[in-house]
């Protein structure tokens, strides 16, 4: 079973976001082979999802994000958020796998989350940045 996290964020995370984040956490290089090519990106179920690879292997998986209803139910729904929550709308949820490349796939999430964002990782130590 994958590591599980969502990105709670004012705007929706797309493709293009994604794709800067990956490209900060390549360019900062931490835990990365300085020999391997850069991140690669391929949509997963005809578009549902887009999935960010590392020499080939997956190291994130991003689904497409949705409105929220409401606040409260972050906090229904992810009872580890701490309040308050900085203005957000939009609930991305993600996967990454539990070995090293996770941590890859977890540094992107970050990335993407922007400063005006969040990111909880359940399961992972550590629940919001």
């Amino acid at each position: 079973m994958p590591r599980s996290s969502v990105l709670l964020t004012p705007g929706p995370v797309d493709g293009d976001a994604i794709a800067r984040a990956a490209g900060e956490v390549w360019a900062a290089g931490d835990g990365l082979d300085p020999d391997a090519d850069a991140f690669t990106l391929q949509t997963v179920d005809g578009g549902a999802a887009l999935q960010v690879l590392a020499a080939g292997v997956p190291v994130l998986t991003v689904l497409r994000p949705r409105m929220l209803p409401t606040v409260e139910e972050v906090f229904r729904l992810l009872p580890e958020a701490r309040d308050p929550l900085p203005p957000v709308s939009w609930w991305t949820e993600a996967y990454t796998p539990w070995t090293d490349e996770g941590r890859i796939g977890v540094a992107i999430l970050d990335a993407a989350s922007g400063a005006r964002g969040v990111a909880v990782h359940q399961g992972f130590g550590r629940d919001i940045r």
